[in-house]
């Protein structure tokens, strides 16, 4: 059986358009040309939407309705109607119960991808959930799928070695390009450097450093004028605003909030800070690499991959004031930097490589089955 068919379910949460679910859409689209696919997403929302004007089917599991059991159930159903080869699972929740449905149904070959490390240190319920994605991951899961080589070295304390595979995050390049127009803050104010962080506003993204780093750059560049802007909400925000009135940043600090327009924004940034205290490979940092934007990044997980090919923009010291050097050295460069994503981070590369791991668990059920 030279190209096996291929019938795919994917389970994921969808309750946000963040790193996940852009990834998993920009898959899924890539796995659409050749793979018959039906994705259970627990939340209505934009990454449903999508999915749907995609022309890929798609049930709704709604969790602020349906209770994990009654998810469980309908999810066990789901699976013996559409009769998958194989189960994709995205985040932790999902890997739980996407593993147990197949174990109470049709026991396929079952697949998770493990976008980042956690954020915080799980407590009280949440220890239990941790373990319970561990057992699954690790006895119900056939494959683990690391979307760096810094993540796939952290879950090997978890998962036996030989089931994890390193298959990169990819971004449509042409698609991307393709909504990227000027922003509205570039029109109105051209003459400015623009420097940018864009995310959720949580602890863990660092965006007080941004804010810190804000005023070394304007002091040590008298002559220029700049405008940071903080791109994306979150818990954090009015204690970040906080901070960027006892900075005395004034009008030079805007607080965008959520916007839908994140490749304009990007494109239109002159430098991406990307200051996280661990990343795996972010959707962000991809995108910014392929509109062309220099993004200066921590250099820590999967930002050292992304940016394995310009090491001047990494950044060990991590503080304002390292960043704020990086920055003064992008800015006083001779030469202007070509920034280019390279291939590995391609949508199509990373389609290839996940249809090639479904295809090699494929043919091992099939030659287990004793069938060729």
């Amino acid at each position: 059986m030279n190209e096996p068919h291929r019938r795919v379910m994917h389970v994921i949460s969808g309750d946000l358009w963040a790193g996940a679910e852009v990834q998993a859409y920009t898959l899924l689209t890539q796995l659409h040309h050749d793979c018959e696919l039906h994705v259970a997403v627990m939340n209505l929302g934009r990454l449903q939407q999508q999915l749907q004007n995609a022309g890929i089917a798609v049930t709704v599991l709604d969790e602020s309705r349906l209770n994990s059991l009654a998810i469980l159930r309908k999810l066990r159903q789901l699976m013996r109607e559409f009769q998958p080869h194989i189960i994709h699972t995205h985040r932790q929740k999902e890997h739980i119960l996407g593993a147990l449905a197949n174990l109470l149904s049709v026991r396929v070959a079952c697949v998770r991808t493990s976008h980042g490390a956690p954020e915080f240190e799980p407590k009280g319920r949440q220890r239990l959930q941790v373990w319970a994605d561990r057992l699954t991951g690790r006895y119900l899961q056939d494959a683990v799928i690391a979307v760096s080589a810094d993540l796939a070295e952290q879950l090997r304390r978890y998962f036996p070695k030989q089931r994890i595979h390193v298959i990169h995050n990819g971004i449509d390049v042409s698609a991307l390009t393709r909504q990227a127009a000027e922003a509205d803050f570039r029109r109105a104010d051209a003459q400015s450097v623009h420097i940018g962080i864009v995310g959720r506003l949580e602890p863990v993204k660092r965006v007080d450093l941004f804010l810190e780093m804000a005023p070394i750059i304007m002091e040590q560049f008298c002559d220029r004028q700049f405008c940071f802007h903080v791109i994306g909400d979150g818990r954090l925000r009015a204690a970040l605003q906080r901070q960027a009135n006892e900075l005395g940043l004034g009008d030079r600090v805007r607080f965008h909030g959520h916007r839908d327009d994140i490749p304009t924004c990007l494109r239109s940034l002159d430098l991406l800070i990307m200051c996280s205290d661990h990343e795996g490979t972010p959707m962000t940092a991809l995108e910014s690499l392929a509109l062309r934007t220099a993004i200066i990044a921590h250099d820590v997980g999967g930002l050292r991959e992304v940016l394995a090919d310009y090491p001047e923009l990494r950044v060990q010291d991590h503080c304002a004031a390292g960043y704020a050097r990086q920055v003064r050295r992008y800015l006083t460069r001779e030469s202007s930097l070509d920034i280019v994503l390279n291939q590995r981070y391609h949508a199509a590369a990373n389609g290839l490589a996940t249809r090639q791991l479904y295809d090699r668990l494929l043919h091992t059920r099939l030659a287990k089955l004793g069938i060729e």
